[in-house]
């Protein structure tokens, strides 16, 4: 249960207090980064293998030219065939993060997690196609809107932001305001690509149990995903995908052989830290892009796994289990998966969550763990909603 953490200084940007009022925010062990202004760019990652060099270039030219530290930070989509929405800026402040105790959530009735029928029928048409061999598995989604109370939508976003940072642990939190006026929150337990100096640290994590008073502590939930073939076979598709993925860009690779036990608010899940370093040309953009989609929210293979969702899903999941976080001009950064999630718009808000299908799933238990995984968000939302 170790945090996966490579490294938790700030980069070389400017470090001042932060007002709140960023147009990004990414909170991560002791630090965090806000971000606003600049320049937005749209690229679209799944058409050139080399999208995230340009980038990259083109953040360092401007850096030359500027004479000014500069980031790029945003949100990536789940389905690179669609448009990042990236902001490139020397408008970038870190600040040290300090727990605010409760994040002055109140005592009430938290809202229900819904029943779907819808997801658990996809649920099983998943199944049939894992067993006539089309595909091995998938992550499927389901979402839950609400509208919020107060008609401050973004005073509700700074209270959201704050709850989720007060209790989220070792998770990354974020908070993107994107130029269309949606809003996205979360809290991700799942880093992709943490990289200082090029060294490299990813922490996926496949194989899940949910947490509840009452239900199991760390020992019990440790013997029981650890026993569990299920859930194993599915935590391995994703280291495996991960040692292939990288390993044209990275030496020393280090793939532990077994996972061990990581704790979030509301799961148990199995997680692997992985470790390696990158070629000096090779940022946390590209390693994260290189690694993205992984089996942990799209499936295997990646290619009929990812045309189950959007035939079963019946639509884009937008940023849902794409990637947020940032990269600088020396090609250090952290993207994490934008799991554990909200996004805004208007007055409502609409949260995400998700389960991987393997052979040996049952609806049920998967529709109970995407009830699990909304409580995330939805504790947070306690008085806002």
């Amino acid at each position: 249960m170790n945090s996966p953490l490579l490294d938790e200084r700030p980069t070389s940007t400017a470090t001042a207090p932060a007002d709140g009022n960023a147009d990004f925010a990414f909170s991560s062990g002791r630090w965090t980064l806000e971000a606003s202004g600049g320049e937005v760019l749209r690229p679209v990652f799944g058409r050139s293998p080399g999208a995230a060099r340009e980038v990259i270039h083109d953040l360092q030219e401007r850096e030359r030219a500027t004479g000014r530290t500069q980031v790029l930070c945003g949100m990536i989509p789940f389905d690179l065939s669609e448009p990042a929405e990236l902001r490139m800026t020397d408008d970038a402040v870190w600040t040290p993060h300090v727990a605010s105790g409760s994040g002055d959530v109140v005592p009430g009735q938290l809202p229900a997690a819904p029943e779907s029928e819808r997801f658990r029928h996809n649920v099983s048409e998943a199944l049939d196609r894992i067993g006539s061999g089309s595909l091995e598995k998938v992550v499927l989604s389901r979402t839950m809107t609400m509208r919020l109370k107060d008609a401050d939508r973004r005073g509700a976003e700074e209270r959201l932001f704050d709850r989720l940072s007060a209790v989220g642990g070792r998770a990354d939190v974020f908070r993107v305001r994107l130029e269309d006026g949606t809003s996205w929150i979360g809290a991700s337990p799942e880093i992709i690509a943490d990289v200082n100096d090029s060294r490299f640290v990813t922490h996926p994590l496949a194989g899940s149990l949910g947490r509840s008073p009452g239900g199991p502590d760390a020992e019990d939930a440790t013997r029981l995903l650890s026993s569990s073939a299920k859930d194993l076979h599915e935590h391995g598709f994703v280291t495996r995908h991960i040692r292939e993925s990288i390993g044209r860009l990275a030496s020393e690779l280090q793939v532990p052989v077994r996972p061990q036990l990581f704790v979030t608010d509301s799961m148990w899940h199995l997680g692997t830290r992985i470790t390696g370093r990158l070629a000096p040309e090779v940022s946390a953009l590209e390693a994260a892009l290189a690694i993205h989609p992984t089996p942990a929210v799209g499936g295997t293979p990646v290619g009929p796994a990812v045309r189950t969702i959007l035939d079963l899903e019946g639509g884009s999941r937008s940023y849902y289990s794409g990637l947020v976080g940032w990269t600088d001009s020396s090609g250090n950064g952290r993207w994490s998966l934008a799991l554990r999630c909200a996004s805004l718009a208007g007055q409502f808000i609409t949260l995400y969550a998700g389960a991987g299908i393997v052979a040996g799933s049952d609806p049920e238990s998967e529709h109970a763990e995407t009830a699990s995984k909304f409580g995330t968000v939805l504790r947070a939302l306690n008085g806002l909603v």
